[in-house]
C-alpha cells in the first residue's frame, strides 16, 4: 500500500505515485519484485532481499539516486532472535519499506503508528523517515530497563544464595537478548550515519539534524546495553566465583580430615605388621592405642581451630 503525503494522508495506488509528492509505502517482498523496474531499483537489490541469511544481519548501500538497505531487528519485548527483517528504499519524495519477514507483525503495527504521529503542518521526507526509524526503538528503553532489573534481581538471588541448577541458563538467556540487542543497534547506528552522510544529495542539509538526533539516541541506547553486558558478565564471573569457593571449602574440609587420620593411618599400619610389639602382650595395650588415637585426634583438631582452618 502506498500513501501520498501532503495536508492529509491519502492512500493511492503504484500509477498515481507523483515523484513531485511526498509518498511512502509499506509492501511485499513478491509487490517488490513487480515494481522495482517501476521505481528505477537495482535488481541485485532484490536479489539481496530474497537472500536467506538467519543471523542478525544489516547493510546500507547509497546509489546515485537513492539509498537502499536492510534491517534485521528484533521484538525488545520478547526477545528471542531474529524476528523482522525490513528492506528500506529511500529516493526524493519516495520512502519505501519493504517487509521481509515480521513474525510478529510488528512492523506494520509501527508503519501504522507512524502515519498517526506525522505532524502534517511540518511535514518534510526527513521527518517521515526519522518518524519510522524512531518507532523501531521507542520501546527499547523499557525493555532495557527491565532486563536491568533482571540482572539486579540475579544478584540479589545470588547474595542470598538462592539459586537453582536454571541460575546459569538465567544468565546466558540475558546475555543473548543483550547481544541481539546490541547488534540491532550497530545496524542503526550504521544506517543513521549514512543518512545524516547525505552522499547523493536526497536530503536537505538543514534537515540533517533529523538523522544526528536518531544515531545519538541509538549509541545511547547501544552505551547502556553495553553498560548491562559488563554488569552481567561481572554477575557471572561473581557466580563462578563462588562455585571456586564452594569446591574450595570441601577441599579444604577433606584435607584436613585426611590429615587428622594420617597419623592413626600410621598406627594402623604399624600394628598390621607381622611381627612381635610389646603392646600386644601388655593388658592395656588395646586401650593405649585408642587413648594415643584420641588425643591425636584432638591435639590435630586444636591446631587445626588454632590457625583458623576452620
Amino acid at each position: 500500500m502506498y500513501f501520498q503525503i501532503q495536508d492529509k494522508i491519502t492512500q493511492i495506488k503504484l500509477e498515481d505515485v507523483d515523484s513531485a509528492k511526498i509518498t511512502i509505502g509499506h509492501i511485499s517482498i513478491e509487490e517488490l519484485e513487480e515494481t522495482y523496474n517501476y521505481f528505477g531499483f537495482a535488481q541485485s537489490t532484490v536479489l539481496e532481499c530474497r537472500n536467506k541469511i538467519e543471523q542478525m544481519y544489516g547493510f546500507v548501500d547509497v546509489y546515485d539516486d537513492y539509498h537502499f538497505g536492510i534491517i534485521s531487528g528484533i521484538n525488545a519485548e520478547h526477545i528471542v532472535t531474529v524476528q523482522d527483517k525490513i528492506a528500506i528504499y529511500i529516493k526524493h519524495n519516495l520512502f519505501l519499506i519493504v517487509t521481509l519477514e515480521d513474525k510478529d507483525n510488528s512492523i506494520e503495527v509501527k508503519f501504522s503508528d507512524m502515519l498517526e504521529r506525522l505532524n502534517l503542518s511540518k511535514i518534510t521526507q526527513e521527518r517521515i523517515i526519522y518518524g519510522f526509524l524512531d518507532r523501531l526503538i521507542a520501546d527499547d528503553y523499557g525493555a532495557l530497563y527491565e532486563i536491568g532489573n533482571q540482572i539486579i534481581e540475579l544478584e540479589y538471588r545470588m547474595s542470598k544464595r538462592d539459586i537453582g541448577n536454571d541460575f546459569p541458563f538465567e544468565i546466558t538467556n540475558i546475555r543473548k537478548k543483550l547481544l541481539l540487542l546490541y547488534s540491532f543497534y550497530e545496524q542503526l547506528i550504521g544506517l543513521g550515519e549514512a543518512l545524516k552522510g547525505n552522499e547523493n544529495d536526497l536530503f536537505a542539509e538543514e534537515k540533517l539534524h533529523y538523522f544526528a538526533i536518531f544515531t545519538n539516541r541509538v549509541k545511547r541506547l547501544s552505551s547502556r546495553t553495553e553498560m548491562l553486558q559488563n554488569y552481567c558478565s561481572n554477575i557471572k564471573e561473581a557466580y563462578h566465583a563462588d562455585l571456586d569457593n564452594n569446591m574450595n571449602a570441601t577441599m579444604e574440609i577433606f584435607t584436613i580430615v585426611a590429615t587428622i587420620f594420617l597419623p592413626l593411618s600410621l598406627i594402623v599400619g604399624w600394628y598390621g605388621m607381622n611381627f612381635n610389639m610389646p603392646e600386644l602382650s601388655w593388658e592395656y595395650g588395646y586401650p593405649f592405642v585408642i587413648v594415643i588415637s584420641i588425643i591425636i585426634v584432638i591435639i590435630s583438631l586444636a591446631y587445626f581451630k588454632r590457625k583458623k582452618f576452620f
